[in-house]
């Protein structure tokens, strides 16, 4: 029998945690694709949606599945509501949804209401109706501490913990309850809990400013709120201790990114923020990923939509000392501060190269800073061939969505790969065995690379690759990926321009 959605979190709590790597299937059975980690949906539909108001058909279908509810009829309410939710999320209508409820307490019984809220929660089998479980149990204040236990437990799933953090807000304790609720969430949990903890505690605002903003998804979607609400500023202009100013080193470099959300431009100062960084960072011990962030500043600074001069001098200072330089060559030794390396003409490309003889596995991603320069193109080629199982590798196309670490040998084909456009003919053993992979994305970056090639050189397929053009013309027979197939067909007719779409 197919146990509940609060059933399969429990069993995976390990000593008041989630277990790690742990995800619900999603309603066809598979688990959740990768494109969306749990709360990811919810979450853009939070920062970046907005909401709707509820449409008439919208409100009707709500109204059904709210009176079956204040029936107590939990069967009838849990299918009106999954059907609901097929069409609608949870989280997009929640106003909608208590707004109603308030409304119409003549007519729904509040007993009921709050039996059936508290029987999807624990026994529904779908995600978006436990979601409304727990909007609607936040309707009826703090619960005794049985169903607290619930609403805690379904809250270490990042998918629920912003619904948990709703209800939380209403217990007397509930910011100490939301704190405990943010360090164990990982994902989109601790952003939404971290926008909603306050500062009322040294240890929170500790917290704000070394950890709070730190999480899977975007570091950035917190950093503002963890600036603020660590007093980051003031301790910035004070003498913070080397831990907090490690803290301020991430909270900085997440300011600089406003891709997701405000950052430097929420803040009134930033210009002396960065110059007071900058003066005080010489005195600590920086390692090369805190000069990363350094240099991340000079190029903020040095954007003509910024335009500090200043700030980018004093970067810059930095960034041309010995220390600095010292601490990048340790690390090109160990195979990372590449950018800055590259950044600064410090010398680093025979270092990678032989870190990447060392360990494949753990730097071959960084393969297109070695072929930036021709020169190491052949040993390059050379090391992939050695270290890919190619005659492993080849399989009849499969549907990869969700790909694990047993992929890992196509990924690293794909690093490679997709450096090869502006090479013509160069690598052709890995673009055929790319073809020949029952990876889709192999199979898209080769046929993406071909394409580069034949409008490069003005030349058929059919011509410059007579063999390339037998493994496309067989692949034809067996693609599944439509988007593939349409790039596939272009090649095999022998055009030699193509579109940029795709």
């Amino acid at each position: 029998m197919e146990k509940s959605i609060y059933q399969q979190i429990l069993e995976h709590i390990s000593d008041g945690v989630l277990d790690d790597g742990f995800s619900l299937p999603d309603e066809t059975g598979r688990r959740s694709p990768l494109r969306f980690a749990p709360g990811a949906f919810d979450g853009m539909c939070i920062y970046h949606f907005g909401h709707s108001a509820a449409d008439a058909e919208t409100e009707k279908q709500m109204a059904a599945a709210l009176k079956a509810a204040a029936k107590g009829d939990f069967p009838e309410a849990d299918i009106l509501f999954y059907e609901w939710t097929k069409e609608h999320r949870a989280v997009t209508y929640i106003d909608d949804l208590q707004n109603f409820v308030y409304g119409h307490t003549k007519e729904l019984d509040p007993g009921n209401v709050h039996r059936v809220a508290l029987s999807m929660v624990l026994q529904s089998k779908h995600i978006e109706c436990v979601k409304i479980g727990l909007e609607l149990l936040e309707l009826f204040g703090e619960p005794q501490e049985n169903v607290k236990e619930i609403i805690r437990s379904l809250g270490l799933y990042d998918e629920f913990t912003i619904f948990s953090v709703w209800n939380m807000q209403r217990w007397k304790n509930g910011n100490q309850e939301i704190f405990s609720l943010a360090q164990k969430t990982h994902g989109w949990g601790r952003i939404h809990a971290v926008e909603r903890l306050e500062p009322e505690t040294e240890e929170i605002r500790h917290w704000f400013l070394t950890e709070g903003t730190i999480n899977d998804v975007v570091n950035e979607y917190s950093s503002l709120t963890c600036w603020k609400k660590s007093g980051a500023g003031s301790i910035l202009f004070g003498h913070p201790n080397p831990d907090e100013f490690h803290g301020i080193i991430t909270l900085i470099e997440g300011l600089l990114d406003e891709g997701p959300v405000r950052g430097m431009s929420g803040l009134d100062n930033a210009e002396s923020i960065l110059l007071r960084f900058l003066e005080l960072a010489p005195e600590y011990a920086l390692t090369a990923e805190d000069y990363n962030t350094i240099l991340s500043i000079r190029e903020w600074a040095e954007d003509e939509d910024v335009d500090l001069p200043s700030v980018a001098k004093a970067g810059d200072d930095i960034l041309h000392t010995h220390a600095c330089t010292a601490a990048i060559e340790k690390a090109v030794e160990e195979g990372s501060g590449l950018k800055l390396a590259k950044a600064l003409n410090i010398p680093f490309r025979d270092q990678l190269l032989s870190y990447m003889e060392r360990d494949f596995d753990r730097s071959c991603h960084n393969v297109s800073y070695l072929l930036e320069d021709s020169g190491y193109i052949e040993p390059v080629l050379k090391l992939f061939h050695e270290k890919l199982p190619f005659d492993e590798m080849k399989g009849n196309p499969i549907d990869d969505s969700c790909m694990g670490s047993e992929y890992k040998e196509y990924n690293q084909l794909q690093f490679l790969i997709q450096e090869l456009d502006d090479k013509p003919l160069t690598g052709v053993p890995f673009i055929k065995a790319a073809l020949e992979s029952p990876v889709s994305r192999n199979r898209y970056r080769a046929l993406t690379v071909l394409q580069a090639w034949v409008q490069a050189k003005d030349t058929a397929l059919s011509e410059l690759l007579p063999d390339v053009y037998k493994e496309v013309l067989l692949l034809r027979k067996k693609e599944i990926n439509e988007r593939n197939t349409a790039m596939i067909v272009p090649l095999l007719e022998g055009e030699t321009k193509f579109s940029d779409e795709g």
